[in-house]
């Protein structure tokens, strides 16, 4: 799975559409980085997911 930081906030790559940051140039990364939030839409898991 890949994560971008945006406003020192982790989202998924590719994100769900509950979420609506959009990813501009942030960089892509496969590891999950400490000292940052992560956002609540992208990486919790919520009713109705069935692609975890």
């Amino acid at each position: 799975m890949l994560y971008f930081i945006k406003d020192n906030t982790l989202h998924r790559f590719h994100q769900p559409k509950r979420c609506k940051v959009k990813r501009e140039n942030e960089t892509l990364r496969d590891t999950i980085p400490h000292n940052v939030e992560q956002c609540i839409y992208c990486m919790r898991r919520w009713p109705g997911d069935d692609d975890f």
